[in-house]
């Protein structure tokens, strides 16, 4: 029997988040980011952080931080065997997890759902798991870095 040279495709961790700045009055939105993180268990693959110039509200900030994440990891070169997603936007981890019977009602958030789902349809496993933000604290602060400056 050979042994195997060949490295086993890895299995991949995903998290991701949003932000949103306010005015002085703490109610007009002056900027939203996004963020998000890759890491292999041992190391970062992937960091993003970008500004959003135009956003509906910060769930759908969500959703784009998501999708950004997966499309990142869609665009690795060579397989992948898992994908594990966590995030501290429990309705968004909801509707993205074919398992669990939730859709938005919003037509861009399905549009959304559809886009990530599509992005890991070649994935054998993923997962979703909503984390508290202490667990979620990278892609916070990618999130955070993302705004543009004034």
């Amino acid at each position: 029997m050979t042994p195997r040279t060949d490295p086993l495709p890895p299995s991949l961790l995903l998290y991701f988040d949003a932000s949103v700045r306010y005015g002085e009055d703490n109610a007009t939105p002056t900027s939203a980011a996004v963020g998000f993180v890759v890491e292999d268990g041992t190391e970062t693959m992937i960091e993003g952080s970008l500004p959003v110039r135009t956003f509906v509200s910060s769930a759908h900030l969500e959703y784009r931080a998501l999708l950004e994440g997966v499309q990142a990891v869609a665009g690795l070169d060579g397989r992948i065997a898992s994908l594990h997603v966590h995030g501290d936007a429990d309705a968004v981890i909801d509707a993205v997890d074919p398992a669990t019977d939730a859709t938005p009602g919003d037509r861009i958030m399905r549009q959304r759902v559809a886009a990530v789902r599509t992005a890991v349809d070649e994935i054998p496993t993923v997962t979703y798991r909503a984390v508290g933000r202490g667990r979620n604290e990278r892609a916070h602060e990618l999130a955070q870095s993302g705004h543009a400056t004034e």
